[in-house]
């Protein structure tokens, strides 16, 4: 729990600091990218070795960036945040079953987390037409 609440900070900075990284959209929208993408490798690695532990951290950063992002972003699109819902239950989900050791339940997780990526990113595409 200790080590959630640390992670929760170090995001809360992060976007704390966010605007000095840019204040333009599409900084932001690289920024949330680039992380998520750090994390998710970090997930596939542990689905790899069977790292549970690097796993929940990796999903439970994730899940706690969908949460900074929700409140952060520009859009407030109905799907975009249906989207969003749903990435936060398929993350809540692989930090579950990670928890129960379950690598074939974590992995199938990974997997509608991941959809919920590629979906929530045709959102977007289609709402920038």
């Amino acid at each position: 729990m200790k080590s959630a609440k640390l992670a929760f900070g170090a995001l809360l900075v992060a976007v704390i600091a966010l605007p000095a990284v840019g204040d333009d959209d599409q900084d932001q929208q690289s920024y949330w990218m680039k992380k998520k993408l750090e994390f998710s490798e970090h997930i596939l690695k542990g689905l790899a070795l069977a790292d549970f532990d690097a796993i929940i951290k990796s999903a439970d950063s994730m899940r706690n960036m969908s949460v900074l992002e929700k409140l952060s972003r520009r859009t407030h699109a109905d799907e975009y945040r249906a989207q969003l819902s749903i990435f936060q239950a398929s993350t809540k989900q692989l930090i579950r079953e990670a928890e129960k050791k379950n690598i074939d339940g974590t992995a199938l997780a990974f997997t509608q987390m991941t959809l919920s990526c590629v979906n929530c990113h045709k959102v977007l595409r289609d709402s920038a037409k």
